[in-house]
């Protein structure tokens, strides 16, 4: 991953803090691991059901002399993590890099399709911030992030993902009104919403479709998204909240 990885690449900014990230053992979410690891951060690395890959995240950082345990949760709806996080103590970073996508026209977006796209990419989000929020603003301190598609901040139509775009449009709205109740405790909220990030879970297809449609002609890298990430969860000023800040290439 070039994290945590090279001589003097680690830094303290982040000692002293412990972070949850949901989603954390695959893809943009393990790059995000890593990432706040190597800052010092403290890391607790969630995964829905594959303990090798979580041990694996686990492993990487602790072998370079970060911080971290694994949580295997699978997240069947949404409230299932409400019951890991009394357990957690001292999390006052937390970053929701979980979201399921279905590709389907309306026509064939059934009941169980909406329930479990809108439970995890807006609900599950919606429930964390509800618990750790209140927390953070009485300790004086919290970074949360959570995770937007393209075009999260803004009202658009898609042909296949009209849930999935529903539910991530939801997440814009959330993340001012978390932003709104937590003015003055410096504690921030925001969205990052990526562009065609190239992870392990897409399909050659999807693959050859994000490298068309991304404006400089390749996927990005997770650890490109981590890094913006990560800087909004280093600053010391709570300037950047309630923000949706896409990482797109400039999608249109």
């Amino acid at each position: 991953m070039g994290l945590l990885s090279r001589a003097g690449e680690r830094s303290t900014r982040l000692s002293n803090h412990r972070a949850l990230i949901i989603g954390g053992s695959g893809g943009i979410g393990r790059a995000v691991t890593y990432n706040l690891a190597s800052h010092g951060a403290a890391v607790i690395c969630h995964g829905g059901h594959d303990q090798d890959k979580v041990d694996d995240a686990v492993s990487y950082v602790r072998a370079r002399g970060g911080e971290a345990r694994g949580l295997v949760l699978e997240l069947t709806h949404a409230g299932d993590i409400l019951s890991q996080l009394d357990a957690l103590v001292g999390v006052d970073i937390v970053v929701v890099s979980y979201g399921p996508i279905a590709y389907a026209p309306l026509a064939k977006t059934g009941p169980d399709v909406w329930q479990r796209i809108v439970e995890m990419n807006l609900t599950l989000p919606g429930l964390v911030l509800s618990y750790y929020l209140p927390k953070m603003v009485r300790r004086g301190w919290g970074r949360i992030v959570l995770f937007g598609g393209p075009h999260s901040g803004s009202i658009r139509g898609y042909k296949e993902i009209a849930a999935y775009g529903a539910a991530k449009l939801g997440l814009s709205s959330l993340v001012r009104s978390a932003a709104y109740e937590a003015r003055g405790a410096n504690v921030t909220v925001n969205l990052v919403s990526p562009g065609y990030v190239d992870t392990e879970y897409l399909t050659e297809h999807r693959r050859q479709t994000g490298i068309t449609q991304s404006p400089q002609g390749y996927l990005i890298p997770p650890e490109r998204i981590a890094r913006v990430i990560c800087d909004i969860i280093c600053s010391e000023e709570p300037d950047v909240n309630g923000a949706v800040i896409a990482v797109d290439q400039g999608i249109v």
